[in-house]
């Protein structure tokens, strides 16, 4: 039985330019050293918002972004 899966192939997301728009967005990224622009995101436990200023200032913050896989 073959496998279907809701992803997109390789091939269909390269020759819908989902590569280059990736490209486009790591380049317009923060570098190393930069400071990252601030944002919010909602805390797991209750929902209240969280700014990434608001937990820089009070002690250190290390953020790592990436696959772990």
């Amino acid at each position: 039985m073959r496998h279907r899966t809701t992803t997109p192939h390789f091939d269909a997301y390269v020759a819908a330019g989902g590569d280059l728009a990736d490209e486009a967005a790591f380049w317009a990224s923060a570098r190393a050293g930069q400071p990252a622009p601030d944002f919010s995101l909602p805390r797991l436990e209750d929902g209240t918002q969280v700014s990434l200023a608001g937990l820089w200032r009070s002690r250190p913050l290390v953020m790592e972004f990436g696959s772990f896989t």
